[in-house]
């Protein structure tokens, strides 16, 4: 969601947590100041994407080096500090040094640019209480494309992105095949994006997007592929949960992370399944699309409006699944698979055992011995 606030047409700041938005915006804004055909001579690319505090402080300095310069010919001239990663609370961000650049640069802004120099800067996530950010605020244009809080008003607004994008493709998509497909790509606007135009170029003349297009083109991301290792030990399947954790680690994925993802994988089940039992909650349509009937009693909404994560405000899909997996075991199961992750979790902040081998062993001793038919209730 972007936030404009403008001021002096000389100075202009993009920032923000959803990268892909900032990067588009400011590269549109960048052409729109100097045509590409103007670029060779009229635009001053400085790189703010560094790894040390000496980098960070070269690059203000160039800067401000570019700022002070006259363009060729006297014309007008931008100069783009790209991609930002020290202004903020990084490790970079506070060395005195790197504070004391930034500082100068924020004084250079707030006095005000020559009629004919024009700064342009993109960043990720920006302090509004900062110095920098106010400087900008008060002498230019600043745009903040910032990712909600809340996990379910991110989800929201990713299902906003990607329906305007599906749009903008010329693409159709129903609500239950949206669903999917944001499953996998989850909510960071690139990949979604990127995702749409694979599956523009995939379809051909169908304008139609179905549930085969999603599985057959659609990559998941990191974040989905951790949701797969929560679903397959949430449908018992115990070949596809080793393969999936086998990848994680291959990736790199903090081990702890993912038995905090087990945790709460089945802190979730327990909850459905008690809903379940207590008959607050039915489950109707297919095991592929399974959709959740909340009982209307005013003590069903007093127990569950005391959750943190009110099960009801859920994204719809990922609810349904969690349903449906919840109508496969038994509360007993369920607590023994508690127990087990807890362990899990307790020896690997105390024991000297390779994480990854206490996943795996932690993976057979839930799934070996699970059965795959429903529950009978």
């Amino acid at each position: 969601m972007a936030e404009n606030k403008s001021g002096n047409a000389n100075i202009h700041l993009y920032c923000g947590d959803d990268e892909y938005q900032v990067s588009h915006a400011v590269r549109e804004c960048v052409n729109a100041l100097c045509p590409v055909d103007q670029q060779a001579l009229g635009l001053d690319i400085i790189d703010g994407a560094v790894n040390s505090a000496a980098e960070a402080t070269d690059a203000v300095t160039k800067c401000l080096g570019s700022l002070r310069t006259v363009g060729f010919f006297g014309g007008r001239k931008v100069t783009w500090l790209r991609d930002v990663n020290f202004i903020g609370e990084t490790q970079t961000g506070k060395a005195k040094e790197v504070k004391d650049r930034v500082a100068v640069l924020s004084a250079e802004i707030k006095k005000g640019l020559q009629p004919d120099q024009i700064l342009v800067i993109s960043a990720g996530k920006v302090d509004k209480r900062s110095v920098f950010f106010k400087a900008c605020q008060s002498a230019g244009a600043v745009t903040v494309f910032a990712m909600p809080d809340k996990a379910y008003k991110a989800e929201e607004q990713a299902r906003g992105t990607a329906a305007g994008a599906f749009r903008d493709a010329g693409l159709q998509i129903k609500s239950e095949v949206l669903e999917p497909f944001l499953s996998k790509t989850g909510i960071e606007t690139r990949q979604i994006v990127q995702e749409i135009e694979k599956l523009a170029v995939y379809m051909g003349g169908r304008r139609e997007v179905t549930v085969n297009d999603v599985e057959n083109i659609v990559s998941a991301s990191r974040e989905s592929v951790a949701w797969d290792l929560a679903d397959a030990v949430g449908t018992g399947d115990l070949i596809k949960s080793l393969t999936i954790l086998r990848q994680l680690v291959f990736q790199k994925e903090s081990e702890v992370g993912i038995v905090i993802l087990l945790e709460r994988r089945v802190r979730d089940l327990l909850l459905f399944r008690t809903c379940l039992d207590k008959g607050w909650l039915s489950l109707q349509g297919s095991p592929k699309w399974v959709k959740l009937q909340w009982g209307s009693d005013p003590d069903i909404d007093k127990q569950l409006s005391q959750i943190e994560n009110d099960p009801r405000s859920m994204n719809p899909f990922r609810a349904g699944r969690l349903g449906h997996q919840a109508s496969t075991h038994s509360v007993k199961r369920l607590l023994r698979w508690q127990a087990e992750v807890g362990r899990a979790h307790e020896a690997m902040v105390s024991s000297g055992l390779p994480p990854s081998l206490i996943l795996e062993n932690v993976i057979l001793r839930m799934l070996g011995s699970t059965q795959k038919s429903a529950v009978v209730r």
